[in-house]
C-alpha cells in the first residue's frame, strides 16, 4: 500500500527534474561553433542499429554499454551513468526509443508506443528537438535506430519528415507577431494524416467563450498558410476553408503542405 502512494510522488519529482533541465536548455544559446562540431560528429558516426542490437546497450550486467535514443538518434550516455544506469531515475530511456516520454513523463515501464510522438502538439515536438540538442552537446552520437524515424539505409522516414515539418511550423508560429485569430489544434497520425480542429481553448489555451471554424490563413507577406480558428460569420480573402472540408465543420483532415 505504501508503494502505491510513493510511486506517483517519485514520478512527480522526476517530471519536475526533466522540466527544469528543459527550461535550462531552452534558455541558453549553443556555444559558438557547436553546430559545426555536431555536423562533423554526425558524419563520423553513421552506424545503423536494429532494435535487437540496441537492446544490448541497456546498461545491465553483461551489456555492451549505455545508449539512449531520441527521435531515432542514438547517443552514448555512459558518462551519465548516475542518471541513466540500472536503478536510476532515467534508466527507462536507454536501450530503446522512448521519445514521447521526454514530454509525457511515462518512464516507469517501456512500451514500443513511447517512440510515437504523433499525439503531441507542434510545440511539444519542438521541445523534444530541444532535448535532442542537449544530447548533441553533451553526449557522443553513435548512429541511428532503424524503425519509426529511419529506414534501413539511414534515410528519414515519411513519419520523421512530418515530425520535422511540424517542428518547423511551431518555430514559424513562435516567430510570428501575435495574430488576430487563435491557431488551431493540430494532430498528425500515420493512418489518417493531419487533423486540425478548433475548441474554446485552442491557440493560447485560455478559455475564450467561442469555438470557431478552422481556416487556412495567409497574408501576402506570409510565406505559407497556417490554420486559425475564426468566429462564425468572419469573412476575409485571407481566410479560406480547407479543401474537401465542410466550411461549417469544427475539424478537418488536411493535406500536408
Amino acid at each position: 500500500m505504501v508503494l502505491s502512494y510513493v510511486t506517483p510522488y517519485i514520478r512527480h519529482i522526476v517530471v519536475i527534474g526533466l522540466a527544469a533541465v528543459l527550461f535550462a536548455i531552452l534558455s541558453r544559446e549553443p556555444p559558438k561553433g557547436a553546430h559545426d562540431e555536431q555536423a562533423t560528429n554526425f558524419q563520423e558516426h553513421q552506424r545503423l542499429f536494429t532494435e535487437q542490437e540496441l537492446a544490448q546497450y541497456d546498461g545491465r550486467e553483461g551489456s555492451k554499454g549505455l545508449y539512449l535514443v531520441i527521435l531515432g538518434y542514438v547517443y552514448d550516455v555512459q558518462k551519465g551513468v548516475k542518471h541513466y544506469g540500472p536503478g536510476e531515475a532515467y534508466n527507462m530511456f536507454v536501450g530503446h526509443d522512448a521519445s514521447r516520454s521526454f514530454i509525457s513523463g511515462d518512464f516507469e515501464e517501456y512500451s514500443p508506443e513511447l517512440s510515437d510522438v504523433s499525439s503531441l502538439t507542434d510545440s511539444e515536438l519542438k521541445s523534444i528537438v530541444k532535448w535532442k540538442s542537449f544530447y548533441d552537446e553533451n553526449y557522443t552520437y553513435k548512429g541511428k535506430l532503424i524503425g519509426r524515424y529511419f529506414d534501413e539505409r539511414g534515410e528519414l522516414t515519411e513519419y520523421h519528415k512530418v515530425v520535422l515539418k511540424r517542428v518547423a511550423r511551431a518555430e514559424a508560429e513562435e516567430a510570428k507577431p501575435r495574430q488576430e485569430f487563435p491557431s488551431c489544434n493540430v494532430e498528425w497520425k500515420q493512418e489518417t494524416g493531419t487533423k486540425v480542429w478548433c475548441s474554446s481553448r485552442s491557440g493560447d489555451g485560455v478559455e475564450r467563450g467561442w469555438v470557431g471554424k478552422p481556416r487556412r490563413y495567409a497574408k501576402q507577406e506570409d510565406k505559407s498558410p497556417y490554420c486559425v480558428c475564426v468566429p462564425d460569420g468572419t469573412e476575409s480573402d485571407a481566410l479560406v476553408p480547407f479543401e474537401n472540408c465542410n466550411a461549417s465543420s469544427e475539424s478537418c483532415y488536411v493535406k500536408e503542405e
